[in-house]
């Protein structure tokens, strides 16, 4: 059976030249997303807090602030 994936809380490491951006996870220490875009049009700053998802591919997506 597929694990799945969980939403997550995160913040904003840095900010991708693409508009995507890298998110570190706020609850597991040393996870990182490699660029990842909103599921909609919101921008984001250095820093700011949001949900995300990430599946083990690497693929995911930013679902909104906090």
């Amino acid at each position: 059976m597929d694990k799945g994936v969980s939403i997550e809380r995160g913040y904003i490491l840095d900010v991708a030249a693409d508009g995507a951006y890298y998110v570190a996870s706020y609850d597991r220490d040393g996870i990182e997303t490699p660029p990842i875009k909103p599921i909609d049009s919101s921008t984001y700053a250095k820093g700011d807090m949001v949900y995300f998802f990430l599946f083990p591919d690497g693929t995911g997506k930013i679902l909104c602030g906090e």
